[in-house]
């Protein structure tokens, strides 16, 4: 009997006129990249809908006798069928958000159960709840920085200002520019350890989400640095209200 993968679609890429290359971040294999012959192709059994970023999906993984070359997939299915994701705007725009994220920090080949068991989830919490899911993004950022091995160290006291370039609350305003100020800092210590649903329940203003969401991809981007080329997270000014 064919063993079935669990996986995250991660990112799409169209090769010739009917094919893909998909990379996928499997629950027991790690990050994988495969081809799939015929997606565009009318009537194909791996047709190119299955492959949208982010689908949680089982598959048959297809051996090569070359070595070099990509594998293919077989008896691919849904695990999951959105049902709210694709059809509400702001919901579409985290999608995108939390998409580029993955792929700009997800690159190793290693296996990584805890990461792919979060990532999955927080995609079906969002699926599920039909609102005050506006504090998501914050949620999702900090929980991976905690997956990717920088989480921040809360310790906070009155009137310290946050490190980025540590990742820790600090007493003195560094000498660098990445910082947040004790303002900004403290809104940053109330959502630490806290869980997606007790997140999304604290009162932020429109501008506070923004701001730190803007500070949280630059603490990314100082700690992972494949986010330097990074711009989704601008489309979610118009829906984080």
């Amino acid at each position: 009997m064919d063993h079935k993968i669990h996986g995250i679609v991660l990112q799409s890429i169209r090769y010739g006129d009917t094919s893909l290359i998909v990379r996928i971040f499997t629950r027991n294999e790690g990050l994988r990249s495969y081809m799939v012959k015929g997606a565009f192709n009318h009537g194909s059994k791996n047709r190119v809908a299955l492959f949208q970023n982010l689908n949680l999906i089982q598959f048959v993984e297809v051996s090569r006798p070359n070595k070099g070359s990509l594998k293919y997939l077989k008896d691919v299915q849904l695990a999951h069928v959105f049902q709210s994701i694709p059809f509400v705007m702001n919901k579409s725009a985290i999608l995108m958000y939390i998409s580029e994220l993955l792929s700009k920090t997800i690159t190793e080949q290693e296996q990584n159960e805890a990461l792919f068991d979060f990532i999955e989830r927080s995609m079906l919490w969002l699926d599920l709840v039909d609102e005050h899911y506006a504090n998501f993004p914050l949620f999702f950022t900090l929980e991976l920085t905690r997956h990717l091995g920088f989480y921040p160290k809360a310790n906070l006291q009155e009137g310290w200002c946050f490190d980025l370039m540590e990742g820790s609350f600090v007493h003195d305003f560094p000498v660098h520019p990445y910082y947040l100020d004790p303002e900004v800092a403290s809104l940053l210590s109330q959502l630490l350890d806290l869980g997606i649903d007790e997140t999304c329940q604290v009162p932020l203003r429109t501008s506070q989400r923004r701001d730190l969401l803007d500070k949280l991809i630059v603490f990314m981007r100082l700690h992972a640095p494949v986010m330097n080329d990074f711009h989704s997270h601008e489309v979610l000014k118009s829906v984080l209200e």
